[in-house]
């Protein structure tokens, strides 16, 4: 793999060496054609487009795109296998946190969620206060 995966970056240099307003229509194409190509259906295409369309519209008012495709490509995968653990264990959540490592996980997902509130409340109150500078 690594003998070819250097060739591929050799060949990338030159890929990127092209235009962008000759290389992104040839993207589109390519999209375009694969999408068509996976279920014969031109409905595909136009979900296709507008997933782009919405795309564009998120970019160009900064909005982070990863996630989102994060979101849509494992979103599915994410909701089967949650349904098939909450059969397994008979609908309890708790099952999620019985062994150690998976509750040592859990508690490092929520310090990372709150993180910025708490972070954002102990700057509030250690900020000095000016006097005759309030409303």
């Amino acid at each position: 793999m690594v003998p070819l995966g250097l060739l591929c970056i050799k060949a990338a240099k030159h890929v990127l060496r092209v235009p962008r307003n000759i290389l992104m229509p040839i993207i589109l194409l390519f999209c375009i054609v694969g999408t068509f190509a996976i279920n014969n259906s031109v409905f595909d295409v136009g979900i296709m487009l507008v997933a782009g369309v919405i795309a564009y519209l998120l970019e160009a008012n900064r909005f982070p795109i990863a996630p989102a495709i994060l979101g849509v490509v494992l979103g599915g995968m994410l909701e089967e296998n949650f349904i098939t653990s909450m059969i397994k264990s008979n609908g309890n959540l708790g099952a999620f946190f019985s062994r150690p490592l998976a509750a040592a996980l859990a508690v490092v997902t929520i310090v990372v969620w709150f993180a910025p509130v708490v972070m954002k409340l102990v700057r509030k109150r250690s900020l000095p206060t000016v006097p005759g500078a309030g409303a």
